[in-house]
């Protein structure tokens, strides 16, 4: 489903989750998308040291009180934007403790129950799996520690690259991509993040076998043997 771009469904919840085309996160803007992105598929690890209080706190938790902190305005607004995309046939709101879905005659409240139900299937399709703290599986307390202050610096360097605006990363892979597949940019902007990101490593995975086979057919010898191209990356 990923792979083909289609709408996922999740049982829990009785509703599909769309998956945004690049062309359809450039309306928000690929800041806020990010922004919204990423508080909505918070993990209480990363906020949370305390083992007591980590294990009687739930991730909707953390989220609710962040969409309800006067502080956290602009991050609310990024996340509605996001839910506009993932559920553009539906009205988003926001009760004291739950998120609900209108769809006009139907009305589906997201809470503490099922909420981490709707991030696993929103960390797919946004491709960040691999950027929580599920990232880091420390084995010892001395491992913990050290997972700990990645986690702390990974949120720095995240939050300052925001504050600066930093480089587009959809606009620079759209322009590979166009140039190095030879395809219109008008359809890449169809793709989805995980159909893009897809590309984008197979080709450098070919590009860098190709490489690999050109010299070698040139006589020279590479110190190491290149991927193959072809291998699961999923």
């Amino acid at each position: 489903m990923l792979m083909t771009g289609v709408d996922i469904p999740i049982p829990e919840l009785q509703i599909a989750v769309h998956q945004p085309t690049i062309k359809e996160i450039s309306m928000i803007g690929e800041k806020e998308f990010f922004m919204g992105a990423q508080v909505l598929c918070l993990s209480k690890s990363m906020y949370i040291q305390d083992e007591n209080l980590l294990s009687e706190t739930t991730n909707f938790q953390i989220f609710m009180t962040m969409m309800q902190s006067k502080e956290a305005v602009n991050a609310k607004m990024c996340v509605l934007s996001v839910l506009s995309l993932l559920f553009p046939n539906a009205k988003t709101l926001f009760t004291p403790r739950s998120l609900v879905l209108n769809l006009g005659e139907q009305s589906i409240n997201i809470d503490e129950n099922n909420f981490e139900n709707l991030q696993f299937i929103m960390s797919a399709i946004f491709c960040l799996k691999d950027s929580g703290q599920e990232a880091f599986n420390p084995a010892n307390e001395e491992a913990r520690k050290i997972a700990e202050k990645l986690m702390r610096g990974r949120q720095r360097v995240a939050a300052q690259k925001a504050q600066e605006g930093g480089d587009s990363v959809f606009t620079r892979y759209l322009s590979i991509l166009t140039i190095g597949l030879h395809i219109e940019l008008q359809s890449i902007m169809e793709l989805t993040i995980f159909q893009l990101y897809d590309l984008v490593e197979r080709y450098m995975l070919n590009v860098n076998w190709d490489l690999d086979v050109k010299q070698r057919l040139a006589g020279a010898t590479p110190d190491h043997d290149v991927e193959d191209w072809m291998k699961n990356i999923h």
